[in-house]
């Protein structure tokens, strides 16, 4: 569902036939970075909170319940709705530039100092869910790991991460695709919490019907 090289996607929604157009992601937003100057007093309480390093590398739409109290006392970058955020470090090259989207509107909101974010400038031309898959997948990974750099702890810098090119079609096939994941994510979210249910429920079964 998403371009290669040539501009255009193997599988496709009907109906969308224009080539997509490739830009550097610098050219379309800006970085910001992550909390600074804090010592471990500073967290664990505080009317702020932060955005955990596991939210952003586990999910590629951030938990909005994965957020720790911290306290806030210096000028620090918040973080709003439909901003990207990307891991700067990882033990594996694998796992470096996992990124992760914020829709939440709380305010005192801030990201964790292992991490650094994007503000997409042109908001109107581009669908934050299609971005939040767009960055996760296969060929944008493997370009992430290309440029860790390391060797017990593995790092990305912000400057070649926005020197990295994507594909997009029009808002509208943006949208389409979005959607289609998202859904097909909450429809797998679901079955997992059934699942997890009968679990439970046969553990007590055989606990209760046996002696």
């Amino acid at each position: 569902m998403f371009a290669d090289e040539t501009g255009y996607p193997v599988l496709r929604f009907k109906g969308f036939t224009e080539k997509w157009e490739q830009r550097k992601l610098g050219e379309i937003g800006e970085t910001f970075s992550g909390l600074s100057g804090k010592n471990k007093n500073d967290f664990g309480h505080g009317d702020a909170n932060f955005i955990t390093y596991m939210n952003v590398f586990s999910n590629s739409i951030a938990d909005l319940r994965g957020t720790e109290h911290v306290e806030i006392d210096s000028k620090q970058n918040q973080v709003i709705y439909g901003d990207i955020l990307f891991t700067t470090s990882s033990e594996t090259p694998e796992e470096v530039g996992m990124s992760s989207i914020w829709l939440g509107h709380t305010k005192n909101t801030y990201l964790n100092s292992f991490c650094f974010g994007y503000r997409i400038l042109e908001k109107q031309n581009f669908d934050s869910y299609y971005m939040a898959y767009l960055l996760r997948t296969e060929n944008f990974r493997k370009r992430m790991t290309v440029l860790a750099q390391g060797i017990s702890r593995y790092n990305i810098s912000k400057k070649q991460v926005m020197n990295t090119f994507v594909n997009f079609p029009t808002m509208e096939e943006q949208r389409r695709i979005g959607k289609t994941l998202f859904l097909i994510d909450k429809t797998i979210t679901l079955h997992d919490k059934k699942i997890q249910y009968l679990k439970q429920l046969k553990r007590g079964l055989l606990q209760k019907m046996f002696v």
